[in-house]
């Protein structure tokens, strides 16, 4: 199975316009980027990824089912080859949550790409109970695991039951990774590469193993994966001068050339 590394574009925009940032992922290695805005001509963003040889996918944020086939009428133009979905509300309740999805479905089958549903602070998907309950209500439903989320909302490493068995049942059904690392304080540590930060890499890099090869003996011809972390205020900064406290461009490379090293072959 082949690992798709994606470049996330969000906090990108110091590197130029959308033709000049896809030729800078491309140039990094990249196998693809991800997004919601491409802030181009659909034509124009499709001809310029595929000159690149980056595969896209799509971002849509829909609090209901109108917003979702809005998005999806939009996003059809760009060829996609996922497209990652923040559905609904925290606030919906199972019943809600379950309508919603169930719509949404339907009108699903009208894009060329698989749709899958973001677990994300704000949404349906907020919190691994939540999560859980809905997956036990939708056998069909498939994830983006954002487990940053998952470990921040509950305050908690999620290690012992009955958390780990709502964590079982995530990444059973995830079929896209955003690889970014929270804590229980936080949704995105200061640096994933060293001290704390490395620690709780290793502790997340357990869970996306498990989805790797989940979805490898499933004899899937690949999965995305997005090392998604974000420019500040939702990157720590120094409380001085509210500098990063460390470079968003070189955590991302260093978490993507990580799976590769890791996963090679």
């Amino acid at each position: 199975m082949e690992l798709k590394l994606l470049k996330c574009d969000w906090g990108m925009e110091h590197l130029g316009e959308m033709p000049e940032r896809l030729g800078k992922y491309a140039e990094a290695g990249y196998d693809g980027v991800e997004c919601a805005s491409i802030g181009i001509d659909p034509a124009e963003f499709s001809a310029r990824t595929a000159e690149l040889g980056l595969d896209y996918v799509a971002m849509m944020f829909c609090d209901d089912e109108a917003a979702f086939a809005k998005q999806l009428e939009a996003v059809k133009q760009t060829k996609p080859i996922l497209v990652n979905c923040h559905p609904g509300r925290d606030w919906f309740d199972l019943d809600r949550s379950v309508r919603f999805f169930s719509e949404v479905r339907e009108m699903a089958e009208g894009i060329d790409a698989q749709v899958v549903f973001e677990t994300h602070r704000t949404r349906c998907l907020y919190a691994p109970w939540a999560t859980a309950r809905i997956l036990e209500a939708l056998p069909w439903l498939r994830i983006t695991a954002d487990f940053s989320h998952f470990t921040n909302v509950a305050e908690n490493p999620l290690k012992k039951p009955p958390y780990s068995d709502m964590m079982d049942l995530a990444i059973e059904r995830t079929d896209h990774i955003h690889a970014r690392v929270g804590s229980p304080q936080g949704a995105q540590v200061a640096d994933p590469r060293v001290g704390t930060g490395l620690r709780w890499t290793e502790r997340f890099e357990r869970w996306w193993d498990r989805i790797i090869d989940a979805r490898a003996a499933e004899g899937r011809p690949f999965l995305t994966i997005n090392p998604e972390f974000g420019p500040p205020p939702y990157q720590p900064i120094n409380p001085e001068d509210d500098t990063p406290l460390a470079d968003v461009w070189d955590v991302c490379l260093w978490m993507t050339e990580r799976f590769r090293s890791r996963h090679a072959g």
